[in-house]
This record gives structure tokens, sequence and C-alpha cells, in this order.
């Protein structure tokens, strides 16, 4: 998909600086997957507390 939009150059050449990533295109692709990537982190704090795994964390422990 080819899509046109102002980005702030400051913040675009220091994502690249700190990234190490050479064009804006693959700098714009890696931040919006850390941001994808954050917000599915946010949502499994959903489940703190609830009860949605089943096994023996022991008994695992002690197969490795």
């Amino acid at each position: 998909m080819r899509t046109n939009i102002d980005l702030d150059e400051a913040l675009v050449k220091k994502a690249m600086e700190i990234s190490g990533i050479s064009t804006k295109k693959a700098v714009v692709n890696m931040i919006l997957g850390e941001y994808i990537r954050k917000n599915n982190q946010k949502n499994i704090l959903k489940y703190r507390g609830k009860k949605i795994w089943e096994g023996n964390l022991e008994q695992m422990r002690e197969s490795r």
C-alpha cells in the first residue's frame, strides 16, 4: 500500500538514529510494528489474576 503523509522530520531523523535504520519507510514500519506489539502486551494485562492456564509449574521445571 502506498500512502503519502507529512511526518515530523526531526522525529523521523531521531528514530532513524536510535534504531540504525537507514530509510524512512523501514523506520515507520518498525515503529508501527512496535506500537502494535506494545498494545498487544497491554491487552494481556486484562488476564492478570484470572485463571486461564492449567498445569503444574513445578512439574514443568523438574523436567528441564
